[in-house]
């Protein structure tokens, strides 16, 4: 009789643990038949169209690789700089290659001779000088205080990280604070400066050669560089091993997918959201909200100057109270909660010394905001799409980037 006693016991008690994990997975699959339905309601309405219920597929697809590859420009970063691990930068990589032979292809679809005179619509191919070395020093230094990218927190909110919330305030400030000095830096340095598209230099296959050939480059060098501890590389090699241990549909959401299979997918999701709506980009809709709050506290110029006509993640307002940008935005966290919930990985976390994390997370998302006014653009819009457009903004943004990121580390963490 004891013995049965303790064999119910503990059938109980394995059946009370997985009760989590099935409700996660009933919660995951009611939020993506919301996704669905969602996305038809929107290219069923005649207010809104297409385009938004684009925005919601690709949005919610994007959230749901960045949270099960942890696609992320900082983290994977970090991983190589901190523990020699080159996998998660060769992830990014990767979806930069794949992002930019699929735009290229679109471009000479859309303008079969670069030097036609004007640039492809809505790519985000901006004007080249300082403010793009400070944006992007600043936005690096608030990746390394705050502990992730703007693009990187919105999918972190839906594991349920709480020290995202107050980064994306202070991104909001930092907002305010680029739009209170843009117009200096717009004289000083933005109106006469050179807008450089590298196809109307070397045309296009000269152009997409030479970014390929970087990003190789690049790739062979922190390969040859990057000695992963062993530690981390067993811990990693074990979570992707698991992935393909795994039977469909398990194989989705259980262990970690390689990041080189997140690189191919985010490249493929931005060339199919470019060919469809616009370039990638998350950082619009933050910034259209600082933009109306500062303007309803009258602390904001009359006129930005010439910052609506700039390509890069628009703050203007839009015809739409609701604009694509925030379906997107809301759809990428949407994606996350999918794929956490269904993983099990969605965990209440608050960190230790909360006071100071929330001080660092605040004042990193400050400089967030601001680097990405002054850039028109973070790591996913002037970064990315930016070099997978052939925008030489790009990778002058990545000049200004890593500095930031390194100079922070020593700040928070000595010579490691």
């Amino acid at each position: 009789m004891d013995v049965d006693l303790l064999e119910l016991s503990s059938i109980e008690t394995e059946k009370d643990s997985q009760n989590p994990g099935r409700i996660g997975k009933i919660l995951s699959g009611i939020l993506f038949l919301f996704l669905l339905g969602a996305a038809y309601w929107f290219h069923s309405s005649v207010n809104f169209g297409r385009e938004f219920s684009v925005s919601v597929l690709a949005g919610s697809a994007l959230g749901f690789v960045m949270q099960r590859s942890r696609f992320c420009f900082f983290c994977n970063f970090r991983d190589y700089y901190r523990e020699g691990d080159p996998r998660g930068t060769l992830g990014i990589l990767t979806a930069i290659a794949v992002s930019t032979i699929g735009t290229f292809a679109v471009f000479d679809a859309w303008i079969p001779s670069p030097n036609a005179g004007y640039l492809p619509p809505n790519a985000f191919i901006g004007p080249v000088h300082v403010h793009l070395l400070l944006g992007g020093f600043s936005f690096g230094l608030g990746m390394i205080l705050s502990g992730s990218c703007v693009s990187g927190h919105l999918y972190r909110i839906a594991e349920g990280s709480f020290g995202s919330i107050p980064t994306l305030v202070g991104v909001g400030f930092g907002f305010i604070l680029g739009f209170l000095t843009w117009n200096s830096f717009y004289s000083l340095w933005i109106a006469e400066a050179p807008v450089i598209w590298l196809p109307q230099r070397f045309g296009y296959a000269g152009s997409l050669g030479f970014i390929l050939l970087v990003l190789a480059a690049i790739a062979v060098w922190i390969s040859r560089k990057g000695i992963p501890s062993d530690d981390a590389a067993l811990k990693r090699s074990n979570e992707e091993a698991s992935t393909f241990g795994n039977k469909f549909p398990n194989v989705l959401f259980e262990g970690r997918w390689p990041s080189w299979i997140g690189g191919i997918l985010v490249g493929l999701i931005s060339i199919l959201y470019y060919l469809r709506v616009r370039p990638l980009g998350v950082t619009s809709e933050l910034g259209r909200i600082s933009r109306n709050i500062g303007n309803s506290f009258g602390i904001l110029p009359d006129r930005l100057y010439g910052l609506d006509s700039i390509a890069g993640c628009a703050t203007k307002q839009e015809a739409h109270s609701l604009t694509i940008n925030a379906v997107f935005t809301v759809s990428l966290i949407a994606g996350s909660f999918v794929s956490s919930l269904a993983a099990s990985q969605f965990h209440f976390s608050i960190p230790e010394k909360p006071g100071w994390k929330i001080l660092f997370s605040w004042f990193g998302g400050i400089l967030l905001g601001w680097g990405t006014c002054v850039a028109v653009g973070c790591t996913f819009g002037t970064f990315f799409s930016g070099i997978s457009a052939g925008s030489l903004s790009g990778f002058v943004f990545a000049f200004g980037l890593i500095p930031g990121i390194l100079l922070g580390n020593r700040l928070l963490n000595g010579s490691n």
